[in-house]
């Protein structure tokens, strides 16, 4: 995109030249046009005739270049109605970055280059790309004058990531409604049913778990976690997942009615017992995969691409169980959930755990950097969010129930979170559960 050189009139203010309008040379070429056929019909002059054909081109040309930019604004956007939106918006953060490069830097200059503007509505957010300018670095000021330009109906918006492009050339930012709660509410049990290896986090956010593998949810007592398990075990019930517990809580010792007691592990040497089955559960898949890519001839095959029934380990409380081990019970269950994490994908077998605290001291950085989403709930110092996110992601006073997410590959930056609702409609008692089993079952 074209930067743009405004230029100060009589009156100290600084204006974009009309004659840079390609719509201005298109409309005044039209009217010559018509001016001088009505007068190429009065008399036959050569002139009159030359000034015709010049203005019929012009008016052609620039017509040309309107429409094209129509076409490509409105794929770009995916529809002509967001495209003149975006249009605005870029009229309206050109004006913001003017005045704020008037008073600050170029105040007395005849001439200030405005950068290139590029607004594209995507399918959740809108993006904002600003070509860079030489000597323009301050990517914090350009936030400022990006979030304060998106007002009334987009009022909403801010900044959620942003980024230099590899090349040094542009800075992209992404804007989503933050102002707007997005917890999932499920009204009726069908809104639970999901497909095998997706999970809906909230409103506008799912995963594929097999794209993402391993989750890892962190936050006080009282913060949310046990029910954001909860939204997620429904979910995998609903389409036959495979579950394995290991339940620090003893929170879902009550899925025994209905769930085999087996795999649901409530002390140490059940939680250690479960993850040998898991370990030897992998090895086994990983011949079947291995067996897969020899017949159909194609390497890199996962669990996902040849229908393996996906296995997830909902690990709640992690810490009270490693907490409770002896030395060497927690470096074997460590040794089999590092193996879970770190081979577990290809098979489709993962783990979501839930722990007061992403401190070393529960899990190893090893493992924790295998889990593809990290959700941090509540308030929480500098360093805890360091060690979530590695960065600090908000000053504190986050409301209840709410909290930051960071998926690999999907955000730059963590995201604010809203932990699922399922009171709301009383769908948390233990018949809700049963009967997602029971139409989970159903599809074996």
């Amino acid at each position: 995109m074209f930067s743009r050189l405004y230029r100060k009139n009589d009156q100290g203010y600084y204006v974009y030249p009309l004659y840079n309008y390609p719509l201005l040379w298109f409309v005044s070429s039209v009217l010559i046009c018509f001016l001088a056929d009505y007068l190429i019909k009065l008399t036959d002059n050569d002139l009159i005739k030359f000034i015709y054909l010049v203005s019929f081109v012009v008016a052609s040309i620039s017509g040309i270049i309107e429409i094209i930019k129509l076409i490509v604004g409105t794929v770009k956007n995916k529809s002509m109605f967001k495209y003149f939106r975006a249009l605005d918006l870029t009229s309206s953060i050109r004006k913001a970055l003017l005045n704020t490069m008037t008073l600050n830097l170029y105040k007395d200059s005849p001439i200030i280059e405005v950068p290139g503007i590029q607004v594209v509505f995507e399918e959740n957010s809108i993006k904002v790309t600003i070509f860079k300018l030489p000597g323009m670095y301050d990517l914090d000021k350009l936030k400022e004058d990006i979030n304060a330009s998106f007002r009334g109906k987009y009022s909403k918006y801010a900044i959620t990531n942003s980024i230099q492009s590899d090349d040094g050339t542009k800075f992209d930012f992404v804007l989503e409604d933050v102002g707007t709660d997005k917890t999932f509410i499920p009204k009726t049990i069908n809104d639970l049913i999901q497909k095998p290896y997706f999970l809906k986090l909230q409103r506008e956010l799912e995963i594929n778990i097999s794209k993402l593998p391993h989750m890892a949810v962190w936050g006080q007592s009282g913060s949310g976690k046990t029910t954001v398990l909860m939204s997620l075990i429904a979910q995998c019930l609903s389409n036959n997942t495979d579950l394995l517990f290991i339940d620090g809580k003893t929170e879902f010792s009550s899925f025994k009615a209905f769930y085999p007691s087996e795999k649901i592990a409530v002390n140490n040497d059940e939680a250690l017992l479960l993850l040998q089955h898991v370990s030897e559960t992998i090895k086994k898949r990983q011949k079947i995969v291995a067996d897969e890519v020899k017949k159909r001839n194609k390497l890199g095959l996962t669990g996902y691409e040849i229908g393996l029934q996906p296995i997830i380990i909902i690990g709640d409380e992690i810490g009270s169980i490693v907490a409770g081990m002896s030395s060497k019970e927690k470096k074997e269950f460590i040794a089999l959930l590092t193996q879970v994490v770190q081979k577990g994908r290809s098979v489709s077998v993962f783990a979501i755990v839930a722990s007061q605290s992403p401190s070393v001291d529960v899990l190893p950085q090893g493992i924790r950097s295998q889990f593809s989403t990290k959700i941090l709930l509540g308030s929480a110092s500098g360093d805890v969010q360091r060690m979530a996110f590695g960065e600090a992601t908000t000053p504190g006073n986050v409301k209840k129930f709410q909290g930051y997410y960071y998926v690999d590959g999907l955000t730059i930056e963590p995201q604010k979170f809203f932990v699922p609702n399922l009171f709301k409609f009383d769908l948390e008692n233990m018949d809700t559960f049963r009967r997602l089993y029971q139409i989970g079952k159903q599809k074996e």
